[in-house]
């Protein structure tokens, strides 16, 4: 079994980000929708994916507006219906506000959702009055959760099958560490969003790709991989840059 895991593309809260604190506290939204520039990055990605080999079999994404458009073209792309899981969301969840303001926020509509592509499907917990009913949730929880994603991704789907997931830098990161590095992993969760010791950065719609064998046993192929940004003129040499706090975007 393959997973690809790829990161959104520019949401309007990363675009923030160059603005500087104050700017990104003012202006951040609890569910974004992707810039311009993202667009244009989704657009790439999409057409990409068709040559990747394993190809995916499967297509998720987790119910924030910026997965659900960075995945919409790649659906088409690859003719399969967009699964989208609620488990699937960015650490620390939807949420209002920033540092002492932060506030758990309820995530947009189904009918907002719905309107971005036919072809997701959507579980029986995104409604009308939105999908988060959770507080606030902390690096621990979040660590916790990327390792029973770890465990769903194994647990549910055929050794045929290359799950791809459309997710987020944070809970991305999360999750390879869960899969790659599992006891280092669980030392994560004891660190305050954007403090950690170690962490993998994974830029807008970069794709990573690991292969889960039997008995726990697996091989990376690649980590953060943008060469759809590369053929597309996007993206020229290469750059390593601190993401500074993955768990506020």
């Amino acid at each position: 079994m393959h997973l690809l895991l790829i990161r959104h593309a520019q949401s309007a809260n990363n675009a923030l980000v160059a603005a500087g604190p104050e700017a990104f506290g003012a202006g951040r939204v609890a569910d974004p929708p992707i810039t311009a520039l993202g667009v244009r990055q989704a657009e790439a990605l999409a057409d990409w994916i068709d040559g990747v080999d394993p190809r995916p079999t499967r297509l998720y994404c987790s119910p924030m507006r910026r997965t659900l458009q960075t995945a919409a073209p790649v659906a088409e792309a690859l003719d399969l219906p967009l699964l989208v899981e609620d488990f699937l969301y960015e650490r620390p969840g939807p949420t209002d506000g920033f540092g002492a303001t932060q506030r758990a926020a309820p995530g947009s509509s189904l009918s907002e959702l719905a309107s971005i592509t036919p072809r997701a499907v959507f579980p029986g917990s995104v409604t009308e009055r939105g999908w988060y009913t959770g507080e606030v949730e902390t690096p621990q929880q979040a660590a916790a959760r990327a390792v029973r994603i770890a465990a769903w991704v194994r647990e549910t789907h055929d050794e045929e099958d290359c799950v791809a997931i459309v997710a987020h830098g944070a809970i991305g990161a999360l999750i390879l560490s869960a899969i790659i590095c599992p006891g280092r992993q669980e030392t994560l969760g004891g660190f305050v969003a954007g403090t950690e010791p170690w962490w993998f950065n994974l830029a807008n719609t970069s794709t990573s790709m690991v292969e889960l064998m039997p008995g726990d046993k697996i091989e990376v192929h690649w980590i953060n991989r943008v060469d759809h940004l590369v053929a597309a003129g996007m993206v020229t040499g290469a750059s390593a840059h601190a993401t500074g706090n993955p768990g506020t975007r």
